[in-house]
């Protein structure tokens, strides 16, 4: 049965829970990809895409050089991570990465509930500079006259902790409209998706820019944390493993949220570690992101502690999800604990034993 057969038939019988359920908008086949993010949100991409361009002039074009300039490097950190490949022999499964306009159904229907805060939205991180910088001014407005005299400006104290105020009650009024909240609490992938029928990740630029900007991290972060992500679901569902299998796509589709998305977030953390050094900003705004998440992007949380050897318990688990094609989550859980007990206390390898993640560089980067 082929993957677009299934697409048409075996989603329906799928329950909310599954992770490639018919009502999550990355689960459509081949012929329907055009219209992905688009329809109904896509005046509302144009509208957002304006005022983000007025805000921060060439996000899209930040958004395209970053996916180029990381995209060949989290792929080479996902199969060392992993020890998972698209490419085996001379079978190569391609996931190309497509930057889009237009943005995914359920981020437009929350986008429309909040017409009108655009602007703000975008630029929450000024207001809460003159909140502070205010605040600031005003504990300084006894000294700078004495000092600067008419140099210090046409406004007092007063009016300094009036403006002070002001920003302090927009700030209010745009937290209480839980803006970044609504927008982060879409328990989908719509920063990203990885579509899995085609296969194919998008990049919805706008919303990586809304969400960067919401958050005060860089798009150039966020792009790679999203990117990280959804390229973590293609290597957990096709990359080829030691025995040259892959996670059967309607097992793929099947499995619970908390295992699909658990897996992508706890690599994505993994990749963001890894970069640090090069690029800190990536870390930060995984964290700021994780903060505002919530269901199955915390997931993986309570997977395995710090001291560890988190990166093969959970892609032994892993392996062992794809191959016996568990669905539940619990069964997953009870596979980690299973591997926490076995791993726990042995040596850990010497830096020059070969282990499973010790493949290099692949041939052919998608």
């Amino acid at each position: 049965m082929s993957d677009l057969h299934l697409a048409n038939s075996n989603l329906s019988k799928l329950p909310p829970s599954a992770w490639g359920h018919p009502d999550r908008h990355y689960a459509v086949g081949p012929e329907a990809t055009h219209a992905a993010g688009r329809g109904p949100g896509e005046q509302d991409a144009g509208r957002w895409g304006e005022a983000l361009e007025k805000a921060s002039p060439g996000i899209r074009e930040v958004v395209e050089r970053t996916y180029k300039q990381w995209n060949t490097i989290l792929r080479d950190y996902l199969r060392n991570e992993t020890a998972l490949r698209l490419s085996v022999g001379g079978e190569a499964q391609a996931v190309p990465v497509r930057v889009v306009d237009g943005m995914p159904r359920p981020f437009a229907e929350v986008m429309r509930g909040l017409e009108g805060l655009e602007r703000l939205l975008l630029n929450r991180p000024f207001l809460v500079e003159a909140a502070s910088g205010t605040r600031f001014m005003a504990e300084q407005s006894d000294m700078v006259p004495r000092r600067w005299h008419d140099k210090a400006g046409p406004s007092g104290r007063e009016e300094i902790i009036r403006v002070q105020h002001t920003a302090e009650a927009w700030l209010k009024e745009l937290d209480e409209a839980k803006a970044v909240d609504q927008i982060i609490g879409i328990n989908e992938d719509v920063l990203g998706a990885y579509f899995f029928y085609v296969p194919e990740i998008r990049l919805y630029w706008v919303v990586i820019g809304i969400t960067a900007m919401a958050l005060g991290v860089s798009v150039e972060a966020m792009t790679i944390v999203v990117l990280a992500h959804e390229l973590a679901h293609a290597y957990s569902h096709l990359g080829r493993d030691i025995d040259n299998e892959k996670w059967l796509t309607e097992k793929f589709a099947a499995a619970d949220l908390n295992i699909v998305e658990g897996l992508a977030q706890f690599y994505t953390s993994v990749l963001c570690r890894r970069l640090e050094q090069r690029m800190p900003a990536a870390i930060h705004a995984y964290k700021e992101l994780l903060k505002k998440q919530s269901g199955p992007y915390r997931a993986h949380l309570g997977w395995v502690d710090d001291n560890e050897r988190g990166g093969e318990i959970i892609r032994v688990s892993m392996i062992e999800c794809r191959s016996l094609g568990i669905t539940d989550s619990a069964k997953f859980l009870e596979a980690i604990e299973k591997y926490r007990q076995g791993i726990r206390g042995r040596k850990k390898p010497r830096p020059d034993t070969p282990t499973l993640n010790g493949f290099g560089k692949e041939a052919g980067d998608e």
